[in-house]
């Protein structure tokens, strides 16, 4: 059941995330203006984030919210498709469908190292390769469709497949486990930042991170339409660097025994390093489009041990508020700082 809803996400997430700035632009929204809209989707997710966090861990429980975010998250998605074109029903639109989009990915994978558990965490990428393997062919095939009809009907998409998210989850059989004890004004985001120094040494790095990823990658769909490329070389370079994470995330548990989970998460560092630097050196579309396969290699490592080290420095009790504030910080407020300065 765990990985069937990680196939099915790979489909929504496909839909969405390569395609999204281009998208704006079809919508009327300018370069500068994506980059408001990137930022104000970040700060909805550090508002909304938390929150999902702590009701997952102390109030519904990891499977129930889940399906809650996922009915709210399909109506926001429809909402922006019907927004129409213009700036501000599209930020609108945007910033709520950000808000609900936090009770999905950190739940997911605290459901996920929780089925693991403490011993066998370190496997995490074996599971969620099954996410990367339908995230690159649902991009190739949405590529290709936007190529054909224009990007219109892509947030349809997103919303159906989460429908089809919510059924799947009545699948599930995890165990509803409540942290108990006292949270302060923080609730339980508060008990995980003040149980663990070096849960918050690694936010840090998180920061750091996705500060340069927010500003390089959210813009390389419209450096390819500016050079005269098309939605099928988007929905390709990201299809590549989805098949590239599969084989990398499924030996990310093998390379995390052998090397350490440090070694592996730097190295995931350094690859996305190149990646940015080559990023804004290349102009031809076509050479583009291929060298976000470095994207995959970086992702697949950087993600799986990110997962892995929340679950290593957080009460087990609260996987949900841990995922979240690492979701938050890594996409949350270092959006806001890259998405401003890339746009």
């Amino acid at each position: 059941s765990i990985q069937g809803l990680f196939l099915l996400f790979g489909v929504a997430i496909a839909a969405f995330f390569p395609f999204f700035s281009a998208f704006l632009r079809a919508r009327g929204v300018s370069p500068a203006e994506t980059g408001v809209v990137i930022a104000g989707m970040a700060f909805a997710r550090v508002v909304g984030n938390p929150i999902w966090g702590h009701l997952a861990d102390t109030r519904l429980g990891r499977a129930r919210t889940l399906q809650i975010g996922t009915v709210l998250s399909a109506v926001a998605g429809l909402a922006m498709w019907l927004s129409g074109d213009g700036f501000v029903a599209i930020a609108a639109t945007s910033i709520v469908f950000a808000g609900m989009g936090g009770s999905l990915g950190p739940n997911l994978d605290a459901i996920a190292i929780a089925h693991l558990g403490e011993g066998n965490m370190h496997a995490y990428g074996r599971i969620r390769g099954w996410e990367s393997f339908t995230y690159a062919l649902s991009c190739l095939a949405c590529g290709l469709l936007f190529e054909a009809i224009g990007l219109d009907l892509n947030m349809v998409i997103y919303a159906a497949v989460c429908l089809v998210v919510l059924a799947w989850s009545t699948t599930l059989r995890v165990p509803t486990v409540l942290h108990v004890g006292e949270h302060g004004r923080l609730g339980a985001v508060g008990t995980v930042l003040g149980e663990s120094p070096r849960f918050r040494s690694f936010l840090s790095a998180t920061l750091l991170l996705w500060f340069g990823f927010s500003g390089a990658w959210n813009f390389i769909p419209l450096k390819i339409l500016d050079q005269g490329g098309g939605p099928l070389l988007i929905g390709f370079g990201a299809a590549l660097g989805g098949l590239v994470e599969v084989p990398m995330m499924r030996s990310s548990s093998n390379l995390s025994e052998r090397f350490g989970i440090r070694a592996v998460f730097m190295a995931g560092c350094i690859v996305y390093a190149l990646g940015f630097l080559l990023w804004g050196l290349v102009d031809d579309p076509q050479v583009l489009s291929i060298l976000t396969f470095l994207e995959g290699i970086a992702f697949a490592l950087v993600f799986t041990m990110s997962v892995v080290i929340v679950g290593k420095l957080v009460t087990p009790t609260l996987y949900s508020t841990g995922q979240a504030v690492a979701a938050t910080v890594g996409f949350g407020v270092a959006p806001i700082l890259g998405g401003l300065v890339g746009g």
